[in-house]
């Protein structure tokens, strides 16, 4: 089966999100994103994302300068192991992902922000490199922080970590760590 490029793929994330700049409330999106990195094992993988954001339209602990927020994240990654033993593992993740950030109305241009989640992430291959995830099927962990900038903040410069295993569900379960640089385009 021809897979297709990330390329072709974030042209139609961003095609489908230009849509919704005009509308009033987008139904399925408010942001895109790319992302790039490396693993931190052995094989020194390279890893490339694109994602579409979508917000849940609810804060919590609104009441001073920083609130609590939230938005699913919805991710396409390769993970290309850099030795050449197997193919490339492609990664598709559903993760709800929690926010801490300043008011962007009471910051003077850049709104810092600290954000954590756990999501599903399904693989098209159970090995990267040497590891052995055995399951196609395996969690995400991340943490992350970063910067929102812009006229109205609508960019947003983030790094992240998220380490991906089956929890210990089937063995062996090696894991993958991820050191990620993630910019951000927000519609709203």
């Amino acid at each position: 089966m021809h897979s297709p490029t990330a390329a072709t793929l974030f042209a139609t994330v961003l095609l489908c999100g230009a849509t919704t700049v005009h509308a009033r409330e987008p139904l399925w999106l408010n942001a895109v994103s790319v992302s790039g990195g490396q693993s931190n094992d052995s094989d020194e993988s390279s890893v490339y994302r694109i994602g579409i954001q979508k917000d849940w339209r609810n804060s919590w602990f609104t009441q001073g300068a920083w609130y609590l927020g939230g938005y699913w994240d919805t991710q396409l990654g390769v993970l290309k192991p850099e030795n050449g033993k197997r193919n490339k593992v492609y990664d598709l993740s559903v993760t709800p992902v929690f926010r801490f950030q300043r008011d962007a109305h009471l910051s003077s241009g850049v709104t810092p922000f600290a954000e954590a989640g756990i999501g599903i992430h399904l693989l098209n291959d159970t090995h990267i490199g040497d590891r052995s995830l055995s399951s196609p099927v395996q969690f995400g962990a991340l943490i992350g922080m970063g910067l929102g900038f812009g006229e109205r903040g609508q960019y947003e410069l983030s790094y992240r970590f998220t380490h991906i295993s089956n929890a210990d569900l089937k063995q062996p379960n090696d894991g993958v760590d991820l050191h990620l640089l993630k910019l951000g385009y927000n519609f709203n």
